[in-house]
C-alpha cells in the first residue's frame, strides 16, 4: 500500500476510535492538558498546547524523508565548501564581518552539521513538501515531544491504538548524547569530556537543557548548563560557573543572539578561536541556519556546482526566494496571498509577515513599512490541512488544522519528527500553534 494512503487510513482509524465515546474523549483530553500544565515542557511560563490525536506517520514515510535528508545534507556540504574556499561565493551571503570571521575559523572536521531541525510543509496525501526553514544550533522542542507522549498515555484511545499497532516514539536525548560522544572521538578525544550546554538563559528553553544534562550524566559524561556570559577563559582553559574545565560545548545560542551579546561572549569566542574547547556546533552552521541560504540555493552560481539530482531537489522543495526590494512592490501588492516576508536571520517567527493574514489595505501598510534591507521575499505555500480534536478558543471539538513538520537530523541523519499545527496558515506560538507528539507506525 502507498505509505501516504496507509497513513491517512491510520488517521481515520484513530479519529473513529475517539468519536465512539464523546465523554471519554473530553475527559482524556482534559487529562492531557492537565499533565502538560505541570510538566517540564514549560517555556517562559507557558505550557505546551496540544490536540487529542498525535501525529501519525508510517515507517515508510519516515524512511523516504530520511533518504531525502541525505540529499539535502549533500547540498549543504557543497555550499559550505564553496563558502570556505571561494571569496566571491562567500560574498553572496553578505554576512556581518564578525560572523564571517567566526565561520572561517570554525572547525568543520568533527561534524559538518551536528544538529538541525529541518522544517517543511508536508502533504500527507502525496508525500510532496516545501521547506519552511532550517534550524541549526538553536533547534529545540525535543522535550515537548517527550512530555507530550507521557501525557498521551492518559488517553484510552492512545493506549488502544498503540496496542493494536506496532508503533515507536522518536528518541531524541540519548541519541544526541551518543552523537556528541562520536564527535568528541572524531575530534581526537580519548578521555571523557566535560560538557557545557550553553545559551543566553533569557532566550533558551532552560527546562529542556536540564533534561539533556541529566542524559549526559546518565551516560557517564559530566555536564552542566550555563549562560554564555558566565563562561571564563584564561587563555588556556575554559571554565564554567563552578570553576571546572569545559572540554566540549553544546551550543544552543543562535548566532544572532551571540552578535547581540558579542562583547559579553568573549570567553566562548576566544576559547573556540584558540581550539581550547570543542564547539558543537561551530559557527559554520550559520551558513545553513541563515535564511539567505534559500535565496542563494536558487542562484545560477549554486546550481552550476551541483549534480542534476541536487538541482532537481532544490527546484522541487526550496520555495522561490529573493532579497526584498522596492522593485517587488507591484507583484507583492497585486497577489498578496502568494508571498511571505521574512527577516534574514531570526527565529520564532519574529518579524514574519504573510499576505494571507491581512486584508489588502493592511498588507500594503505592512509591505511598505518593512525595511528595504535585511528582508527576504519568499513564495508562500499553504500548509496541508488535517482534522483533530482540540480547543478553538474555549470550545472543544473537531477542528481543521494547518500542519508543519520538522525533522531532527543528528550529524546529517534523520533521528526524529517534530509536529506542529495551527488554526491559521501561519504556524507560530504568536498565533494558535499547538504541538503534537509523533508516532511512527509500522506499515
Amino acid at each position: 500500500m502507498n505509505p501516504c494512503k496507509n497513513a491517512l487510513a491510520l488517521d481515520a482509524e484513530y479519529l473513529e476510535m475517539a468519536r465512539r465515546d464523546p465523554a471519554a474523549l473530553r475527559h482524556d483530553f482534559d487529562a492531557i492538558v492537565a499533565y502538560m500544565k505541570q510538566s517540564t515542557a514549560i517555556h517562559h511560563g507557558e505550557y505546551v498546547r496540544t490536540c487529542f490525536k498525535p501525529k501519525l506517520l508510517t515507517e515508510s514515510q519516515f524512511a523516504c524523508i530520511k533518504a531525502d535528508m541525505e540529499v539535502l545534507y549533500s547540498i549543504f556540504a557543497r555550499v559550505m565548501d564553496a563558502y570556505e574556499t571561494d571569496p566571491s561565493y562567500r560574498a553572496l551571503f553578505g554576512f556581518d564581518p564578525r560572523v564571517e570571521e567566526l565561520i572561517l575559523r570554525s572547525n568543520r572536521a568533527p561534524s559538518l552539521l551536528p544538529m538541525a531541525r529541518i522544517d517543511f510543509f508536508y502533504n500527507e496525501e502525496t508525500g510532496a513538501y516545501t521547506f519552511c526553514e532550517f534550524n541549526t544550533d538553536g533547534a529545540s522542542a525535543m522535550n515537548e515531544d517527550r512530555e507530550l507522549h507521557n501525557a498521551q498515555r492518559l488517553s484510552g484511545v492512545y493506549r488502544a491504538f498503540t496496542q493494536a499497532h506496532k508503533t515507536r516514539r522518536c528518541e531524541l536525548f540519548d541519541s544526541w548524547v551518543e552523537n556528541m560522544r562520536r564527535i568528541w572521538q572524531r575530534a581526537g578525544g580519548h578521555d571523557i569530556p566535560r560538557v557545557a550546554i550553553v545559551d543566553y538563559m533569557e532566550c533558551g528553553t532552560v527546562n529542556e537543557f536540564e533534561i539533556f544534562r541529566q542524559h549526559f550524566e546518565q551516560a557517564g559524561i559530566p555536564a552542566e548548563v550555563c549562560d554564555v556570559r558566565a563562561l571564563r577563559y584564561d587563555g588556556h582553559v575554559l571554565t564554567g560557573p563552578a570553576g571546572q574545565k569545559i572540554d566540549m560545548i553544546y551550543r544552543r545560542a543562535v548566532t544572532s543572539d551571540v552578535l547581540n551579546h558579542y562583547e559579553e561572549s568573549t570567553a566562548l569566542l576566544q576559547a573556540a578561536r584558540d581550539g581550547a574547547v570543542l564547539l558543537v556546533g561551530d559557527f559554520h552552521t550559520q551558513i545553513v541556519h541563515n535564511k539567505e541560504l534559500f535565496r542563494v540555493l536558487h542562484l545560477s552560481r549554486t546550481m552550476e556546482m551541483l549534480t542534476p539530482k541536487q538541482r532537481e531537489y532544490i527546484k522541487a522543495h526550496v520555495p522561490y526566494t529573493a532579497e526584498f526590494s522596492a522593485r517587488h512592490l507591484p507583484m507583492v501588492l497585486e497577489d498578496k496571498d502568494r508571498w511571505i516576508l521574512k527577516p534574514t536571520d531570526s527565529y520564532g517567527s519574529r518579524g514574519v509577515y504573510a499576505g494571507v493574514e491581512y486584508d489588502a489595505d493592511r498588507w500594503a501598510e505592512v509591505v511598505r513599512g518593512v525595511p528595504q534591507t535585511g528582508y527576504l521575499l519568499q513564495e508562500f505555500h499553504t500548509p496541508y490541512v488535517t482534522e483533530n480534536y482540540g480547543l478553538n478558543g474555549e470550545e472543544f471539538g473537531l477542528n481543521r488544522y494547518y500542519n508543519l513538520t520538522g525533522i531532527y537530523t543528528y550529524d546529517g541523519v534523520a533521528q526524529g519528527v517534530y509536529s506542529r499545527v495551527s488554526l491559521t496558515p501561519i504556524i507560530s506560538s504568536q498565533y494558535s500553534e499547538k504541538t503534537l507528539p509523533t508516532l511512527l507506525v509500522a506499515d
